[in-house]
């Protein structure tokens, strides 16, 4: 015990207590020179009540990021948890794997982020903690955003497995990259005369394709003709040097527009369609081939290809799409003047001999330029421009890195094994703080039985990860063994809300227990603010009154408040079926009980020895009401209620026994209580208020009283209620770099430490679970590396979990 260091224990339950209630959460860093090592175990109380505050980092970008699935690039927004698996990179074995993710969705307040461009032109935009895979020498690390710096060396792949399942034509493929490069659509709509002089109101389509190419003239046409069975018009300018082929059905316009083609003027709003990312390399091939046809350019010995464009987003995709070829290339600025003014324009740049010699399997359609492609002959220097550390990667230096400010959303991907992906064509490291919530939650269940029979857990599932707490953590299985541990399942009890227990058993997920909540139970302000109302809105003036009239009953349900809303004589009819239409939405939810025997009980809820996990996942995108908060508030309410209670028998029964749960041997009839809520934030934010904010509050500032613990999660610790931060008594704090975090977390540690926090942060070693733990009690900060979790941590679908069943 000696070398062992205990944190949110004061020196006279040390004596006291000795070893009993501690938890094993991690172990210390001990730095000697240039070397950090683990060493202490570090142990954590819970003979006492506390308040812990876990800030985990963000790393996150934003919505338009591309990321590579098994349906081949999306949208990070757009990625489907169910359907679509993301690409990882195994870094140790340095292969590629397809994986189950999780898309993680984190609002923000104008933050500022970080815009990282290499030198090959490409983009990304990023949260200051999300780390990306850099290279030195031979060693390949990943390293946070923040810590990069101008010609560091960042690693991609070079090639990505091929999707195979095309939803359009090839023919459909050459058309988008003639109407992209040298094509237009136009729709109007007025009045128009008909072939017989008469007047009409309609609207008018048509597709054009300007070019002086014979064979991409011919290729069009006949495109056009096969795939919609038409007959299109081909005929030559008099303004300039080209032909036009043209078709004027509105359908065929619309179909390209629903793909992805805007109408009218687009050269400087253009992208790549998504229908082309989700599709074969073939589909693919034929785009690129019919794009560079029209405003593609190669040099007379075919050494360098280049495709101009007034869109930079559209380059950034292509130079995405090239990748699927093993086709490296860059963007540049290439300003046009014209009549004195300058106009911002950009070119991709193919240019070393393997790329421009991998060209050669799309080709052209184009006689002349196909020509000049095949004089192209590659040298023994294959790759002349950048380091390739292996034929799937290349390494490309960071040209610059600015700011992006006025940031308010940011998504993440949870891969639970090689915790990477690909964005826009660099490998990305996920990021999470929900494993340190998740070891905290392991360590209760696994408490000797005298000392776990008087305590029960309660985890608010926000993110639906929690309920894998049931299956043994067989992959880290070698990983556990180096902590002396061995992969286990913790005894838990998954409760899911009564409307949507069929949907989670149609999901495979072991689920235990339905739960419902009273609506009796809230009064007049917490339907106001569940609603986003304003107290002076005449239709939250009528749910105060009704709900006030109805308290003088026992129970009711939600449809007897509908009844006693559309009776209110005072108000009118317009604001009655307002204020109905709320409570009817609310009775879609699925959460409340139509009869009192359905809702759950805090007894039913909170188990000694157990974990239960309360799956709010459900409710994460009800339209603008905080469902998860009301759940929260409501079941908050009813165990500091109970506990308060509870308490008073204890204190009689410790004056009369001297009974105290770590030294005698009785059960409590109501164990104490630990509560677990992940994404706090969004229930305590700093400058607003929830319906959870006035229970949240009285558990922080009274809960440990009555032998309530509050662990509270959080991504951003400079955005959550202070209240928090002057409660907390134990902070476990991942790498966090923005300003307003930072500050948050100084302002706790300010009273007994001079130093920034920065410093601290910035020694810890670049490895999972590495964090620092302000320990009030001791007024001390402890360099960490939390241990490994002994149970299967959340963020695979179900059927991954599945597969591992019968391990």
């Amino acid at each position: 015990m000696g070398y062992d260091i205990i944190i949110g224990r004061n020196e006279s339950d040390k004596k006291n207590f000795g070893d009993k209630g501690l938890t094993f959460i991690g172990k210390g860093y001990v730095k000697m020179g240039q070397y950090t090592s683990m060493s202490n175990k570090i142990l954590m109380d819970i003979a006492r009540s506390h308040v812990i505050l876990v800030a985990g980092k963000r790393g996150c970008l934003i919505e338009d990021t591309w990321v590579f699935t098994n349906k081949g690039y999306k949208k990070i927004k757009d990625f489907n948890e169910k359907k679509d698996k993301a690409l990882s990179f195994n870094k140790e074995k340095g292969k590629f794997e397809w994986e189950q993710a999780e898309l993680l969705k984190y609002p923000l307040k104008n933050e500022t982020l970080l815009q990282i461009e290499l030198k090959d032109g490409r983009i990304i935009n990023l949260t200051k903690e999300h780390p990306l895979l850099s290279s030195y020498g031979k060693y390949k690390y990943y390293r946070r955003a923040c810590d990069l710096k101008i010609n560091d060396k960042i690693v991609l792949p070079t090639r990505l497995p091929e999707i195979k399942k095309d939803k359009e034509s090839l023919r459909i493929a050459r058309l988008l990259g003639f109407i992209l490069a040298d094509g237009s659509i136009s729709i109007r709509k007025g009045k128009f005369k008909d072939g017989r002089g008469k007047w009409y109101n309609g609207t008018k389509a048509r597709i054009r394709i300007h070019n002086a190419c014979k064979e991409v003239l011919i290729k069009a046409k006949a495109d056009f003709e096969k795939e919609f069975e038409i007959v299109a018009k081909r005929y030559k300018r008099n303004d300039c040097n080209c032909e036009v082929i043209e078709t004027k059905y509105q359908k065929i316009a619309n179909k390209f527009i629903k793909l992805g083609v805007p109408k009218g003027l687009k050269s400087g709003i253009i992208r790549i369609p998504k229908i082309v990312f989700e599709s074969s390399n073939k589909f693919k091939s034929e785009f690129i081939s019919a794009l560079f046809d029209c405003d593609g350019y190669i040099n007379k010995t075919g050494r360098c290809i280049d495709y101009s464009s007034k869109s930079r987003k559209f380059l950034e995709d292509l130079q995405i799409l090239l990748t699927h070829f093993n086709i490296e290339s860059s963007i540049r600025i290439k300003n046009a003047k014209l009549n004195g003014k300058i106009f911002e324009n950009y070119r991709l740049f193919i240019t070393d001999n393997q790329s421009v010699e991998n060209f050669k399997k799309i080709g052209f359609n184009n006689k002349f330029k196909q020509e000049r492609l095949n004089k192209h002959k590659c040298n023994k220097t294959k790759r002349r421009k950048t380091y390739y550390p292996s034929e799937d990667l290349v390494c490309i230096r960071i040209k610059s890195i600015k700011e992006l400010k006025g940031v308010n959303e940011v998504f993440d991907l949870s891969v639970d094994k090689n915790h990477s992906f690909i964005a826009n064509g660099i490998i990305s490291h996920n990021s999470g703080k929900s494993y340190t919530l998740g070891v905290l939650a392991e360590e209760l269940a696994n408490l000797p039985e005298e000392i776990s029979q008087n305590i029960g857990s309660l985890i608010f599932d926000t993110m639906g990860i929690y309920w894998t707490t049931k299956f043994q953590n067989e992959k880290d299985k070698k990983l556990l063994q180096e902590w002396e541990l061995k992969p286990k399942n913790l005894k838990s009890k998954i409760f899911v809300p009564f409307g949507h227990y069929d949907k989670y058993l149609e999901k495979g997920i072991p689920i235990d227990e339905k739960f419902a909540l009273d609506s009796s139970e809230l009064n007049g302000e917490d339907w106001v603010i569940t609603f986003g109302l304003s107290i002076t809105n005449p239709v939250a003036v009528l749910i105060e009154r009704t709900i006030t009239k109805l308290k003088e009953q026992k129970n009711y349900n939600i449809d007897d408040i509908i009844s006693c809303l559309n009776e209110d004589k005072k108000t009118p009819m317009e604001t009655k079926n307002a204020a109905a239409g709320l409570f009817e939405a609310a009775n879609t939810w699925g959460v409340f009980a139509k009869e009192s025997y359905e809702v759950t009980q805090v007894k039913d809820l909170i188990s000694a020895g157990t974990t239960s996990v309360l799956d709010l996942s459900v409710y994460n995108s009800v339209g603008s009401f905080n469902v998860r908060a009301l759940v929260i508030s409501l079941i908050s309410r009813k165990i500091f209620n109970q506990r308060m209670d509870a308490r008073k028998k204890e204190e009689i029964e410790s004056v009369s026994k001297g009974f105290d749960f770590l030294t005698g041997s009785e059960k409590k009839e109501y164990p104490l209580v630990w509560i677990f809520i992940d994404e706090a934030h969004e229930f305590l934010p700093l400058n607003e208020k929830t319906i959870a904010t006035d229970a949240l509050i009285q558990l922080l500032r009274e809960g440990r009283q009555p032998g309530i613990s509050l662990v509270l999660a959080t991504q951003q610790p400079g955005q959550i209620h202070r209240d928090v931060m002057t409660q907390s008594d134990i902070v476990i704090s991942h790498r966090v770099t923005s300003q307003p975090d930072l500050e948050a977390l100084n302002h706790i540690m300010q009273s007994y430490l001079f130093e920034s926090i920065k410093k601290y942060m910035d020694e810890l070693p670049n490895l999972k679970g590495s964090a620092i733990i302000l320990d009030d009690n001791s007024e001390r900060i402890y360099p960490v590396r939390i241990r490994p979790r002994f149970t299967w941590h959340g963020g695979e679908a179900p059927t991954a979990v599945k597969i591992e069943k019968g391990l």
